[in-house]
């Protein structure tokens, strides 16, 4: 079972990751054009920033879906040691269950307001507004998912007899292949 959730947490942590930084990129090119376009040719798109706006609320939600997986929140590594190592587990446990308990709240109220929102689109760019307020909820039950892939695998992604993407797998005989 640990296996498993480990491969889904690798998983589910590596396709958010591809789509933030496919965010990034299409962010950084918007970016680029806004300014080359109005320094160089005395124009620019009045769409790019609101674009620019709600791909990074996207790429900020599904990049933390990824922290989780790596361990890469800021306080979790100052408060595990404060205290013993046979406690960590704990810690972890505690600040993992705070962490899903505010993704709950996330969902809970975002999905309505992404919902409430649907009819109307943003005035530049013409997007639909449920698709930036739906990163929230989207966002906060991705991170959930993580959350409990973690709880399930030991909260350590990298354990020996974990899988991991990166080394070659094992065969019959216990050898690399």
């Amino acid at each position: 079972m640990t296996r498993i959730a480990t491969h889904a947490a690798r998983v589910l942590a590596m396709s958010t990751e591809i789509i933030a930084g496919l965010l990034l990129i299409a962010v950084t090119v918007l970016n680029l054009t806004q300014v080359g376009g109005r320094y160089f040719f005395s124009t620019g798109f009045s769409w790019t920033e609101e674009v620019m706006r709600y791909s990074m609320i996207w790429l900020m939600m599904l990049g933390s879906v990824a922290c989780i997986f790596r361990v890469e929140h800021m306080g979790i590594e100052m408060l595990e040691g404060l205290v013993r190592p046979n406690m960590i587990r704990f810690v972890k446990s505690a600040l993992y269950s705070v962490a899903a308990i505010f993704c709950v709240v996330i969902l809970y109220y975002g999905w309505p307001l992404a919902l409430r929102n649907a009819a109307q689109t943003a005035p530049a760019s013409g997007i639909p507004m449920v698709i930036p307020y739906a990163a929230l909820p989207v966002g906060a039950a991705l991170m959930l998912v993580q959350i409990a892939l973690s709880w399930f695998s030991g909260f350590e992604p990298d354990d020996d007899g974990a899988v991991n993407a990166d080394t070659p797998k094992s065969g019959a005989n216990g050898a690399s292949q």
